[in-house]
């Protein structure tokens, strides 16, 4: 069982380094790249986001209404699925992955639109927060992994799992079942209750479930949760957090 978990962690790591996001070129924003975008938000995205992009369409105020996750307020800085440091902006290719992709179990990929449709949408979904005026957010860098998984350092990863305290909200297995979830002392910004993700399953990874964007997850942490940048910590040592990766990744290896 170990074995084939550790070729599949392996393969998997393989094909999502190869065909991890590219970089879809952007257009120049104008103001006629705006009123398309505009258009096309009405149509696909003022159900949940409003009319001025503060999560409170009819949709989405219904589903955030007694507990998180809500659907994203384009008017603040709160972002969650990002390359950037903690508590700054995304840059414009996160916004697109995040269009294209979609979040598994809250927001649907929007590959139907074309690319030039998606970056229109996102120009104008721009116009909500005036800090994408001033401010010109910059990636982190994020390496590659050294190598393929092993036991030992899967081993690792759980120690560094354990050593930084993720048990306290995803439990000592994964499942999300820690003591802070099960007191409900987790809370997003606007006060609502939170569940930490169960790593032992990949939809619950909302960020992406490839090696490069759980790593990403760590280093930037997921504003307005309580989901922490480790950074200034345990990102001082890239070896285990590629072992921590791997540990996340044998989690949902292992159920049926």
């Amino acid at each position: 069982m170990r074995i084939r978990t550790l070729a599949a962690i392996g393969a998997g790591l393989v094909m999502l380094s190869a065909a991890s996001f590219a970089q879809a070129v952007k257009p120049e924003e104008t103001q006629a790249t705006r009123e398309k975008g505009e258009q096309i938000y009405d149509r696909a995205c003022f159900l949940c986001h409003g009319a001025d992009g503060k999560g409170d369409g009819p949709a989405g105020w219904f589903i955030g209404r007694y507990e998180a996750p809500r659907p994203r307020d384009f008017t603040g800085g709160g972002f969650k699925f990002r390359s950037t440091p903690s508590g700054e902006l995304p840059t414009d290719q996160d916004l697109f992955r995040m269009v294209t992709q979609g979040i598994p179990g809250s927001m649907p990929a929007y590959v139907g639109l074309s690319e030039e449709e998606r970056w229109q949408v996102i120009a104008y979904i721009k116009t909500f927060n005036q800090s994408f005026k001033k401010e010109r957010p910059m990636a982190l860098s994020l390496p590659n992994p050294p190598g393929p998984p092993s036991d030992a350092g899967i081993e690792n990863g759980r120690k560094t799992y354990i050593k930084y305290g993720c048990q306290n909200c995803h439990g000592d297995n994964g499942y999300g079942d820690g003591k802070e979830a099960l007191d409900g002392n987790l809370k997003d910004t606007y006060g609502l209750t939170i569940s930490p993700g169960d790593l032992t399953g990949r939809t619950s990874l909302k960020g992406g479930s490839s090696a490069h964007a759980i790593y990403r997850t760590i280093m930037t942490g997921l504003n307005g949760t309580p989901m922490p940048s480790y950074a200034d910590t345990i990102g001082g040592n890239d070896k285990d957090v590629w072992d921590l990766v791997y540990y996340i990744l044998s989690l949902s290896q292992e159920r049926p």
